[in-house]
């Protein structure tokens, strides 16, 4: 007991407390030198803003622009990361506040100021971040030329650095899109987010094997198919698309019954009503959702069923909702001698009651 205190006293405590200390002497070095440094790089900020404004500006025949550019280069420590790193943060925000030619400049001048082989060496570095933070530079300025040095990790074993470069090389190859129907791995909600944004901002047109994609094997690729389908309006693959309200995997049969709903297949109508009680209430409501879209007095009958006979009050609220969207006077009729379904049509008429 006494060699245990012993250590503590002579050895362990001052130990933690010199490394305490120690912490605290480079924190507040580090601060100071953040603080002293501060004017400088806001200074380098401003003049990146104003040399990239005017370059954008300029016509690019301009035989002033080569000198400009030396001179750029000698008042700003570009041999320094920080400095890169806030020259293309500066070069991301222009590209996504200008569109046409005006945009292109700036990637004109990425190459010239040699950032383009800054980002190449990130994506080189062994590390999955710097690599990652490399694919985002060539993706946010719509680099094309760097389409090649990205497309060695589309099938990287690292699922970070595998995911980030796909979504990259999607963004500046089209064509690439069209491969994704070969994918075997499973894309993650969040990879589905990220296509989706970059079909928005991109434009880039709809997969010409998209009727493929909907008879993969991969659910996840099938899905997103559903998703790049119902964003293009696209109803040639009707009956593929109603097909799938049968497949065993309930989230491709919700996202099924959805690209129904969105793309107004109403020829859909029997078949779902058919599939109601033969599935989970989630799929349940999503049918209901979908029927209040798309249907017609033909499914009134289902409903006046459904209703007094459903248990579950989210369905039966949802069943209630449908009916009053297709035929109000008939849910008056069933809610007669219903003092729930009363109540819920009171609700779904006046949803503050």
């Amino acid at each position: 007991m006494d060699l245990i205190t012993n250590y503590l006293q002579y050895y362990i405590i001052p130990f933690l407390l010199f490394s305490t200390l120690l912490l605290t002497i480079f924190l507040l070095l580090k601060r100071i030198r953040y603080e002293h440094n501060k004017p400088r790089r806001e200074a380098i900020s401003n003049k990146a803003e104003t040399f990239l404004t005017e370059i954008i500006l300029s016509d690019r025949k301009d035989k002033k622009l080569s000198t400009k550019l030396s001179l750029f280069k000698k008042e700003i420590p570009l041999h320094k990361t920080w400095c890169k790193e806030m020259i293309i943060n500066d070069m991301i925000r222009f590209k996504h506040s200008l569109k046409g030619k005006a945009s292109e400049q700036i990637n004109v001048f990425y190459q010239a100021l040699n950032l383009d082989k800054y980002s190449a060496r990130l994506i080189r570095d062994f590390r999955s971040f710097y690599k990652c933070e490399g694919f985002y530079h060539f993706q946010a300025l719509d680099y094309k030329k760097g389409s090649a040095l990205i497309k060695p990790y589309l099938k990287h074993p690292n699922i970070v650095i595998r995911s980030n470069a796909n979504m990259a090389y999607i963004s500046l190859s089209e064509n690439h899109m069209e491969s994704l129907k070969q994918q075997s791995s499973t894309i993650s909600h969040l990879n589905m987010i990220k296509i989706m944004d970059i079909l928005h901002e991109k434009k880039i047109a709809i997969p010409k094997n998209i009727d493929e994609w909907i008879e993969t094997e991969n659910n996840s690729v099938t899905k997103l198919g559903l998703k790049i389908m119902v964003y293009y309006n696209y109803r040639k693959q009707a009956k593929g698309i109603i097909s799938l309200i049968y497949n065993d995997d309930d989230t491709l049969k919700k996202e099924a019954i959805i690209a129904i709903r969105e793309l107004f297949l109403t020829e859909a109508k029997t078949e779902l009503i058919q599939l109601f009680n033969k599935v989970s209430p989630d799929i349940q409501l999503e049918i209901l959702e979908t029927l209040m879209v798309i249907g017609d007095e033909s499914i009134v009958p289902f409903l006046e069923n459904t209703i007094p006979k459903a248990t579950n009050k989210d369905i039966k609220l949802k069943a209630v909702a449908c009916l009053n969207e297709l035929d109000k006077l008939e849910l008056n009729l069933v809610a007669i001698n219903d003092f729930d379904i009363t109540k819920m049509t009171k609700h779904v008429r006046e949803i503050y009651l």
